[in-house]
């Protein structure tokens, strides 16, 4: 079900991606927006390597939201808002200095 859903709303983002295309002709912010689209699916499926620590696996779920909101945001009103789009580095930062420097021998 949840597979369902996330291809409809990859399918709505492309229809908005190309509607906005078609009415101004703007060849920047379609790249920009595909760009958009294909790091907010990157943080997405990160979400499942940050399994093993779950505190921040809860954070970067809700970054992750966050940055598709902010994706959205782009798409259809043309609002950049760069800490909301890079938002979860922050946790993917924070899974890899704790696996590096925490690790177990």
């Amino acid at each position: 079900m949840i597979y369902a859903l996330a291809s409809l709303v990859l399918i709505a983002y492309g229809v908005l991606l190309y509607r906005g295309y078609r009415n101004d002709g703007d060849l920047k912010r379609l790249a920009i927006g595909i760009g958009l689209v294909a790091m907010a699916l990157f943080y997405t499926g990160f979400s499942r390597t940050m399994l093993v620590y779950k505190p921040i696996m809860i954070g970067h779920i809700a970054l992750t939201i966050l940055c598709w909101y902010a994706t959205a945001r782009y798409i259809l009103f043309r609002v950049f808002n760069p800490w909301q789009l890079f938002s979860p580095l922050v946790t993917i930062g924070l899974f890899f200095f704790i696996a590096w420097f925490f690790k177990e021998s």
